[in-house]
């Protein structure tokens, strides 16, 4: 008879949601690296004598190699999070991530080895992105965990947190540098040193999160109580073709139409407003910066409410925003240019609201689909494989211009995000009431293909 591991305390809650936040803030902070930080230091790397469509690319490349680097570290660390713990492999991704990018903000430029200073750049941000794949396996289904039944939705919104929290930071601390060390050239300050500074602060943001999580947060007793079971299956096999494949294929088409709306939401959004809008740079900044903030701090009230409402419910709402309202919100941008601050930021807020809102609850609602035995493995594959699909948007937008003007392709591919919001949330069950030291055991034991 197996004895029931005791409750977590307030202290140890507080722990684990603080550390899956920070995780969140240095996984997210890690990711717009090179398309904020980075972008203006590009001639750095790449002579101006390479074609502007080499250099686009050279640029979707840096960003994209680390979309795809994520869902392979899913598949390895999630596996190791279901067998070895949540905590160790935590502890073991953010350290590669704080190595690799201290690391990549050391790298010289092209004057000094020539195109191998953007391979380098794609190859490190690739492994940084594997590592990065494997943090949120590790730190978000702990805090799950151990995060009290009925308040599941609350605490999995203030883990995201992170997420648009990091957003604002790398922009400010941009927008700081770029005043102390102006761009303008691959000898300019900007792109000899500047750049390299957001990068030393994510590669010490990493170290802090290291000291912090390996002094306070222990182990989920949910995942020690499933260890137990001797008796266990590869989970990466249980999750994509045993018990769990269609929790994890419902999962897929739901976070599909999630990753197709940050993308628009998230990464086209500020070349968008600088395109479609008559405010300067630093206006651009500025307004996306506030209104990530005031997004942001909706995001406690979001999880509360689907503690009432359900995720499902949640989930379907947010197929119809992404898919009408966001979509038509990016339209009437496209139709620019537009003028006046208050109408610039109205509209970009109600983008973020209406076309990234999701964030808040994919935590609490992907852990809550796996049992305890699959956990990492469900959380990160789920999150991160969808993006093999949806990583390429630049060229789906590039097929689309041929049915569309290119200015109106987000629209498409935001109604696109919608349905497939909408088809996952329907196929898929309420789960709020879910009961994790109930929902171990089933996946411990095997089960047919």
């Amino acid at each position: 008879m197996t004895s029931t591991p005791p409750a977590p305390d307030t202290a140890q809650r507080r722990a684990a949601v603080i550390g899956g936040a920070f995780g969140f803030f240095v996984d997210m902070f890690d990711v717009y690296l090179p398309t904020i930080a980075l972008a203006p230091a590009l001639s750095y790397f790449v002579p101006a004598s390479v074609p502007s469509g080499t250099k686009a690319i050279i640029t979707a490349g840096v960003f994209v190699s680390t979309l795809i680097g994520r869902p392979l570290g899913s598949l390895i660390f999630g596996r190791l999070a279901d067998r070895v713990g949540r905590r160790r492999v935590t502890l073991l991704s953010v350290a590669g991530c704080a190595v690799t990018t201290g690391i990549i903000a050391a790298l010289p430029g092209h004057a000094q080895i020539g195109l191998w200073a953007v391979a380098a750049m794609i190859l490190l941000r690739f492994v940084d992105g594997v590592f990065l794949g494997g943090e949120y396996t590790g730190a978000i289904p702990l805090a799950m965990e151990i995060a009290p039944r009925g308040r599941r939705g609350l605490y999995g919104s203030l883990v995201s947190i992170g997420f648009p929290l990091s957003y604002c930071a790398i922009s400010l601390l941009s927008f700081l540098m770029l005043h102390l060390a102006p761009a303008g050239g691959p000898h300019s300050a900007y792109a000899v040193w500047g750049w390299r500074i957001p990068f030393v602060a994510g590669a010490v943001l990493s170290v802090v999160f290291l000291f912090y999580y390996s002094r306070t947060v222990r182990e989920s007793a949910v995942w020690l109580a499933s260890a137990r079971n001797k008796k266990r299956e590869n989970p990466v096999k249980t999750v994509l073709f045993g018990s769990a494949r269609r929790s994890f294929w419902q999962v897929f088409v739901l976070m599909a139409g999630v990753w197709f709306a940050s993308n628009m939401a998230s990464g086209l959004l500020p070349a968008l407003l600088g395109s479609q809008t008559t405010l300067t740079p630093t206006q651009v900044t500025g307004t996306l910066v506030l209104a990530q903030f005031v997004h942001t701090l909706c995001f406690p009230l979001i999880g509360a409410l689907t503690d009432r409402i359900g995720r499902r419910t949640f989930f379907i709402a947010c197929g119809v925003s992404v898919g009408v309202v966001c979509a038509a919100a990016f339209a009437f941008l496209a139709a620019g240019p537009w003028s006046g601050l208050p109408l610039v930021f109205g509209l970009t807020l109600l983008i973020r609201l209406s076309g990234a809102s999701m964030f808040a609850v994919t935590p609490s609602y992907i852990c809550e689909r796996f049992p305890a035995a699959v956990r990492g493995s469900g959380f990160g594959m789920g999150y991160s494989l969808p993006l093999l699909v949806t990583a390429g948007y630049a060229y789906y937008q590039d097929w689309l211009k041929h049915l569309v003007p290119y200015a109106y392709t987000p629209v498409v591919l935001l109604v696109l995000g919608g349905v497939l919001i909408l088809a996952g949330a329907l196929i898929g069950p309420e789960t709020r009431d879910v009961d994790f030291d109930a929902n171990a055991e089933p996946a411990a034991a095997p089960s047919a293909v």
